[in-house]
């Protein structure tokens, strides 16, 4: 894993963060809007990369965030690595400054593209709208996934997650778990 800073940032405020979030719901994204979806092949070591990373960062109470870097195949994105960009976090928030988010555009081979961002709660599994703002994803149909209670379970119950996709500009569509299950390939 491209490994990076953790920065602890103790500066929001429960209350500020937290307002009406776990009442705000995405639409559902629909089967015409599934088709657009090729499947993700996953494998096992970014799969325990990625839950490294998440829970690192929650033993010190934070949420953390990676990015999946595929390539695509005939009919699939296959992920080749994991990224853990230098961040900084809170109980309630991540943020990857644009210097980075510019670096890491700027490591990517000419056919490869970041294919999804996963990153983890201190407890439920949704998409706030912090979390709408300040994606590291911004390519239509690009996934963003939320692991609960700071990966402390792992993420390889998809059942257990919540994902979402981008429809357009701030526009998220949630995943059902079915559609979860189908797309990501665990192999």
């Amino acid at each position: 894993m491209d490994n990076a800073k953790l920065i602890r940032n103790e500066s929001v405020e429960e209350s500020d963060t937290l307002s009406g979030w776990l009442s705000i719901s995405k639409p559902l994204m629909t089967a015409e809007e599934f088709i657009f979806l090729l499947p993700h092949l996953i494998s096992i070591n970014a799969i325990e990369e990625t839950e490294n990373f998440l829970r690192q960062a929650g033993a010190q109470d934070c949420e953390g965030a990676v990015l999946w870097i595929a390539e695509r195949e005939v009919d699939s994105f296959r992920v080749q690595r994991v990224i853990a960009p230098r961040q900084s976090a809170s109980r309630w928030h991540f943020d990857v400054p644009l210097e980075e988010r510019i670096r890491i555009a700027m490591t990517l081979r000419e056919e490869e593209v970041v294919l999804l961002q996963v990153h983890s709660h201190p407890e439920e599994a949704f998409h706030s709208p912090t979390d709408d703002r300040k994606a590291m994803v911004d390519r239509q149909w690009a996934l963003s996934i939320v692991v609960p209670n700071f990966c402390r379970d792992g993420m390889r119950d998809l059942n257990k997650l919540s994902a979402y996709a981008l429809r357009g500009p701030l526009d998220w569509v949630q995943l059902s778990s079915v559609q979860l299950q189908r797309l990501l390939v665990i192999q």
